[in-house]
This record gives structure tokens, C-alpha cells and sequence, in this order.
């Protein structure tokens, strides 16, 4: 019965540790290409991405003190769960964005894929100027 236990309690750790690993994953890699690119850049990337104005980013960034990467999120847990951005956003004031994820099923699969769709557009972006 304790081994059970165990093995149980293991694999729990094992899956929330996967999807905690994932997200900042992704937030991580968005903020690393936000160090290597002019800031004009990224706002215009992720707006064309997110079908957003760079101002309407920028606002979001400057108000609630977000990173790249924490705005990319945000945005892109709205998309995946066709939710409300500025929802997300004051979720995130309250809760870790593994409690988010959780709680709206969001596939990490999907953001993974939406985060390398991003860093290609953004570093096409910069490669047309």
C-alpha cells in the first residue's frame, strides 16, 4: 500500500512538474528573443500574432508590469481558451499561470507550437527590414 502511495504521489509530482516546466518554457523563450530584438519589433510581431494593436500590448505591459514572456501568455492562454486577454491578465495578479493553465485545460502542446510560430515571425520581421 505504501509503495502505491508512492508510485501515485510520484507521478503527480512527475506531471505537474511537466506542465509547470512547459509553461515557462515558452515564457522563457519569447523573453529570451525579446533581449535579442529591437522592442518596436516585438510589440508589432506579437500584435500581428495576436490581432491586437502594439499600443493595446504596451499598455498591458506598462500597467501590470509584465514581461515579453508573462505578455505572451497571457495572450496566448487567451487564444487557445478564446478567453478575454485582460481576464487572463487579473487571473494572473491572484493565481500562478500553472493554476491558469490547469484550470482552463489548456493544451501546452498548443502553446509550444504557437510560441515557435511567434519567434518565426518576429525574427521574418526583422530579417525584412
Amino acid at each position: 500500500m505504501r509503495l502505491r502511495t508512492l508510485v501515485l504521489g510520484l507521478s503527480i509530482l512527475m506531471f505537474t512538474v511537466h506542465s509547470i516546466h512547459g509553461q515557462y518554457k515558452e515564457m522563457s523563450k519569447i523573453e529570451s528573443l525579446s533581449k535579442s530584438m529591437p522592442e518596436p519589433e516585438m510589440f508589432n510581431g506579437m500584435a500581428a500574432h495576436f490581432g491586437v494593436t502594439a499600443d493595446t500590448l504596451k499598455q498591458e505591459k506598462a500597467a501590470n508590469g509584465l514581461s515579453f514572456g508573462q505578455l505572451y501568455l497571457a495572450h496566448a492562454i487567451a487564444k487557445v481558451t478564446k478567453s478575454d486577454p485582460g481576464a487572463i491578465l487579473v487571473e494572473s495578479k491572484g493565481k500562478l499561470w500553472t493554476e491558469i493553465t490547469k484550470e482552463k485545460k489548456v493544451d501546452m502542446k498548443l502553446l509550444a507550437d504557437d510560441a515557435d510560430v511567434l519567434e518565426k515571425a518576429i525574427k521574418k520581421l526583422q530579417k525584412s527590414k
